[in-house]
């Protein structure tokens, strides 16, 4: 009754006002100009809402030019512009047609009358249906059924374009498709696309094609029975495709064949196998796991059985390698944090990988700390795991476990009133600070020992050989230090007297191969042994700071300030507990800081603002006087420095110099003697040790419109939505830095005979974009010493729109390579690749 009530009314006020029964209407009664002068548009807003049969929301409608409606066919017509809003779609399109008997309408485009071809329309439909858009030349939707039918169609979903000549929409998550084309490349004449006669999309799920062609450059590369295609954001189980190739000494192979399985948002595993047709086999997997803000961490492995050559070959290699590795990192509560990453490994995988930094690791070492402190207190205590291997000779040291307390200094006399930092209104007493550490630990090691001349029999025959064994070495030890320190400040110089003891228990189990004097054989010897020693210590210090200023007034300098800091400290210590065989320590050393800075003027500073503070040069050096010493009782004197030019280049470095004289006893040694070198040679010092220095990097200016887009992931920031890394696992290039340049100097040099030893190398990473889409990068250095260029390493990248091409090659040395990959940008596509690599090690 309501829908007839209203057209009653509609009626009744048309027909006292129009001639016939096709009119032009404005609910809103705004008063519509019409004018006839030629040139000038004639402009009009309608809206109105309607209540139609079946359908159970309110419509809107609008347009810009006019809404003509038939009483006889209970139709309507919107000219120019027009826009129809329903739930959550949105309708927007030139012309639109409106049965409401049928509730059904039918959107369509308008010819182009500047085409002089006569090809073109203007104001062709375009629809967003829940946030889905969808564009095409001709558009029929249902509003009770919520289905469409688009002709010559195009829409885009998560970064994906599907083109086709109809798309039908028969729920409100499954689409059909007749003769449609994929892609994610957003060109009107795309790169590359899938098409196929029949697709069914099911939104945010997958795209189902029958059969499939894969096109490039609108030529046909393959084709396949069917076709499957993710459809939705994040991260989602599928098969990762292989890489395949062919291998010098392995033979062909399939690299990286296997499964990924998307368990939860919080959760994703990987299994991936590596196959040689000559060279045997390699199983992958990867188990990751994450709880924003909790905890997160990883679990990877890999097991290898490669070979090399024929069964009947003698000089056939096999080889099987293992590799663990476990990551954890929690925080169980905001002062409790545990950080875990172990890695076991056997000595061999470093030969065997296709990770050219695990190639280049000559040690692993794995760490676990579980931590805790008290908040308010200076209480903390950390319980460490931490395990270091050896891959070269198989040497295993191991910490099984440290537990570690400390209480940081506490001021147990000082009162609860609020402190000035000054010190001021604070008594002496009162700045009284405890101290105590307490550690025990738990360790092992199996260190590799070769020893010559071994008298072994084999074969019933006596030969003399070296024997590669491994010591064997238990300790536990408790440490336990408490200190007492107090800071007043006496006028300008701070004294700071200190006192502290220090228990030491260790007990010792250590299995020693030894040879035996009679017959030359190899035996192991246990030792057993429990030590405990107490350290009594104790110290003062006095420092200061001193200024100098320099007011130039010229060329832009206003000030120029140089501060010196000198410490003069006195310590003394001595074993009360166990055996003394190092006697007392007593030392004295002073040390002296440097800082020199500059202040420009205000009419020189940038923008005539703030003058701006420069610091020129740090620079420090400092001496130590043994008193326990029998003979030379001066320490080298040691320098450092680092200065800063401007933000072009940084300089730093460190030097020593021996007031000693040098005597060389042998060929093969020299022994410093107890004479003065000013009373020898007439000079001060002599260097001894000298390192400088200096490194720069300059980079262009940022463009904006280049910048990568950088998507979030709940396991992993910058994984992509597949969460599988791919074969190459470096990170995209910058196309939105033009150039960068990176380069260092270094230079050290030993001048105590006959040890004398010099080294020096050049450092440096340049990377350019040759044009807008084709960036290098360079990297490597040159001994300038030995002559020879270190680890050179060439890339280079191409951005080919939806594609990317990565060349990376390493053209000298042992771990010399090569490795090419074109691929889909898209990472829902980012197995679609091609891929080539090799390297005469055969690993690659």
């Amino acid at each position: 009754m309501t829908y007839f009530f209203r057209y009653c009314i509609f009626v009744s006020i048309i027909l006292s006002y129009a001639p016939s029964s096709s009119f032009c209407y404005s609910s809103e009664q705004e008063q519509v100009t019409h004018q006839d002068t030629i040139g000038n548009d004639t402009t009009a807003v309608f809206r109105d809402t309607a209540a139609v049969s079946g359908v159970d929301t309110v419509i809107t409608y609008t347009c810009k030019d006019s809404i003509i409606y038939s009483l006889s066919t209970k139709t309507m017509s919107l000219f120019s512009n027009g826009e129809i809003s329903y739930q959550k779609m949105r309708l927007q399109s030139e012309r639109i047609d409106i049965n409401w008997t049928t509730s059904t309408l039918h959107a369509h485009g308008v010819p182009d009358m500047s085409d002089t071809t006569q090809k073109k329309f203007k104001g062709t439909p375009t629809m967003n249906d829940a946030g889905e858009a969808y564009q095409g030349h001709e558009l029929d939707y249902n509003f009770q059924s919520k289905k469409g039918k688009i002709h010559l169609a195009q829409t885009e979903m998560d970064q994906g374009y599907y083109h086709g000549e109809e798309i039908k929409k028969i729920d409100k998550d499954v689409l059909f498709v007749a003769h449609g084309r994929y892609t994610t490349c957003d060109l009107p004449e795309p790169h590359y696309y899938f098409s196929s006669p029949k697709m069914k999309v099911i939104l945010q799920d997958k795209v189902v094609s029958e059969p499939v062609y894969f096109y490039i450059a609108d030529v046909p590369v393959f084709a396949l029975p069917f076709g499957v295609f993710p459809n939705k954001g994040g991260r989602r189980s599928g098969i990762i495709a292989p890489a395949y190739g062919e291998d010098g000494s392995r033979g062909r192979f399939l690299r990286h064949l296997g499964y990924y399985w998307a368990m939860s948002d919080h959760m994703d595993m990987n299994l991936r196998t590596d196959l040689f047709t000559k060279g045997g086999w390699a199983v992958f997997s990867d188990l990751r796991y994450a709880l924003r803000y909790y905890f997160s961490g990883s679990l990877s492995g890999e097991y290898k059985r490669m070979h090399s050559g024929e069964q009947s070959d003698p000089r056939r290699t096999e080889e099987e390698s293992y590799r663990l590795n476990l990551i954890h990192n929690q925080d169980i509560d905001p002062t409790t944090r545990m950080n875990v990453n172990f890695t076991f490994t056997s000595n061999n995988s470093y030969l065997n990988t296709i990770d050219l930094r695990q190639a280049l690791d000559q040690s692993i070492f794995s760490n676990a700390t579980l931590s805790k402190y008290w908040e308010g207190t200076p209480n903390s205590i950390s319980l460490n795991i931490a395990r270091r291997q050896n891959l070269i000779d198989g040497s295993i040291e191991e910490t099984l476990p440290s537990l570690s307390f400390n209480h940081s200094q506490s001021f147990p006399f000082r009162s609860k009133r609020i402190s000035f930092d000054d010190g001021s209104g604070i008594s002496w007493y009162e700045m009284i600070g405890i101290g105590y550490s307490a550690n025990a630990i738990n360790s092992r090691s199996k260190i590799n020992r070769q020893i010559s001349n071994i008298k072994l029999t084999i074969d019933g025959r006596d030969t003399l050989q070296t024997v590669e064994d491994f010591e064997r070495n238990r300790r536990q030890s408790v440490t336990q230090n408490v200190s007492i320190n107090i800071a007043p400040k006496l006028g300008y110089v701070t004294l700071s007297p200190s006192m502290s003891y220090r228990d030491e228990r260790t007990f010792y189990d250590n299995e020693i191969p030894r040879q035996q004097s009679t017959d030359s054989s190899l035996i192991f010897v246990n030792e057993k042994d429990a030590q405990r020693a107490g350290y009594l210590s104790s110290g003062l210090s006095a420092s200061t700071k001193l200024y100098g200023i320099f007011q130039p007034g010229i060329f832009g300098i206003a000030a120029l300030r140089h501060t010196v800091t000198p410490n003069l400290s006195f310590s003394y210590q001595k074993q009360i507990i166990g055996e003394d065989r190092a006697g007392k320590q007593m030392f004295m050393s002073l040390n002296i800081g440097n800082v020199f800075e500059m202040k420009t003027s205000s009419e020189k500073s940038q923008d005539g603002g703030e003058p701006e503070k420069i610091q020129l040069l740090n620079l420090g050096a400092g001496i130590s006087y043994n008193f326990s010493a029998d003979s030379l009782n001066f320490s080298p004197i040691g320098m450092n420095y680092r200065t800063s030019v401007g933000s072009l280049f940084d300089v730093g470095g460190d030097a020593s110099f021996d007031l000693y004289s040098l005597v060389q006893v042998s060929p093969f040694e020299s022994r410093r003697v107890n004479k003065f070198l000013i009373n020898e040679e007439g000079r001060l010092a002599r260097l001894t040790n000298f390192r400088i220095s200096l490194s720069t990097s300059l980079s262009g200016e940022k463009s904006q419109s280049k910048s990568p887009k950088t998507t979030g992931d709940t396991l992993q920031v910058h994984q992509p939505q597949s969460g599988y890394t791919g074969l190459y696992q470096d990170e995209e290039p910058d196309f939105s830095i033009p150039w960068r340049l990176s380069l260092s100097l270094d230079y050290s040099e030993n001048k105590v005979p006959p040890s004398r030893s010099r080294s020096s190398n050049v450092r440096g990473n340049l990377e350019f974009n040759l044009t807008e889409n084709w960036k290098f990068s360079m990297s490597g250095g040159y001994d300038i010493v030995n002559r020879e260029i270190v680890v050179p390493n060439i890339n280079i990248s191409r951005d080919l729109h939806c594609w990317i091409m990565n060349f990376s090659w390493v053209p000298m040395g042992t771990y010399r390579y090569y490795q090419l990959e074109i691929r889909v940008k898209a990472p829902q596509l980012q197995d679609v690749k091609v891929t080539k690599s090799g390297s005469e090690r055969g690993i690659y």
